[in-house]
Formats: structure tokens, sequence, C-alpha cells
């Protein structure tokens, strides 16, 4: 598996894409596929679905190419994909006769789970501290969880988490202020 390829590399190999060249493509998807699978997995937890969806996504890029040219204009490789994927998936579970409204509102599921160093913490007051801060992240809704871990895991700015959640930047400024504030409000660092 690639490492995560950078912005300008992404882009490059999206042009490149663009002019015919299906190695970028490749490319591009062994640099962002451990990203896209785990943003699957917080849209629906079921990881053959997930990779499935992904490669399905790929080989529409692939078809797309092949058949009319590329896809069009793309500013940001990874938002694009992301948007992508997340719009594979619900048209995927909406076959499945799980309602493709009640996928986007804010009681959708979105989970957070903490990577498995962070579960090798020695101390038990640490431990505690994770489990806790886990539990409140938990708590906020489906909506609220999807932007924080757009903003904070995958670090993307917010004309990107706009773009793949589908909301006015305001509106993702004003979710994220209501998620940071409900965050303080549940989690106190002394206890």
């Amino acid at each position: 598996m690639r490492p995560r390829i950078t912005p300008d590399e992404a882009q490059k190999l999206w042009n490149d894409y663009q002019s015919g060249d299906m190695y970028a493509l490749a490319n591009i998807m062994q640099g962002y596929y451990s990203d896209l699978f785990h943003w699957g997995l917080r849209l629906h937890g079921e990881r053959e679905f997930v990779k499935d969806c992904i490669q399905d996504m790929f080989v529409n890029l692939w078809k797309t190419q092949e058949s009319s040219g590329p896809a069009g204009v793309v500013s940001n490789v990874r938002s694009y994909l992301l948007v992508a994927l997340k719009t594979r998936i619900l048209r995927e579970l909406s076959k499945k006769h799980v309602t493709h409204q009640s996928m986007l509102s804010d009681e959708y599921a979105f989970s957070v789970e903490f990577s498995s160093d962070l579960r090798l913490i020695d101390e038990e007051h640490e431990i505690y501290q994770v489990r806790k801060l886990e539990g409140v992240l938990n708590s906020l809704s489906g909506r609220q969880k999807e932007l924080i871990y757009l903003r904070f895991y995958q670090s993307l700015s917010f004309e990107q988490i706009a773009e793949v959640m589908n909301l006015s930047r305001q509106s993702v400024y004003n979710l994220l202020q209501k998620s940071l504030g409900s965050l303080r409000k549940h989690y106190d660092l002394s206890s």
C-alpha cells in the first residue's frame, strides 16, 4: 500500500488521469485507499461493503475516462473522493431499502473510535480520559461526529467539509461551534 500522497501530488495525478493515464488513477487509489476505507467505515460499519463501494467508485472513474473523458475539474482530489464515496455508499444503502433521507438526517450512524495505538496507553488515568472523550464524542449527533472527524482526523478545510457534507460554509461553522460547545459542556478534564 502506497503512503498517503500530498495534495499537490494528487492534483498532478488527477491531471494525468484526465489526460488518459490510468496508472495515475491507480496511484490515486493506492494513495487514498486508507483514508477512504476509514471514512467509509464511519458511514457504514460493514468492511466488505465499504471495500466494494471504494472499488466500484474507482471502476466508475475508470469507465468515465474511457467512455466520455474525465470526471471534470476537481480542485481537491481528496475531498472529491470523500464525496464520491459517501454518495456511492448512500446509493448502495438505498438499494438495500435503507432510506436515503434517513441517512442524511442528523440521526444517521457515524462512529468514532480511537486508533489501536491510543488503546495501549499505560496509565489508568489516561485510559479513563480517552474513554471519557470517546463517550462524549459518541453522544454527539451523526452530523456533528462526521464534522469533527473531517476537521480533526482528515484535516479538511471548512470549504472542503462543506462540499463533503453538502452544507454551506456558514452551516459548517455553526455546526462546529455547536459541537465544540457540547464537548466542552460534557467533558471535564479535572475528573
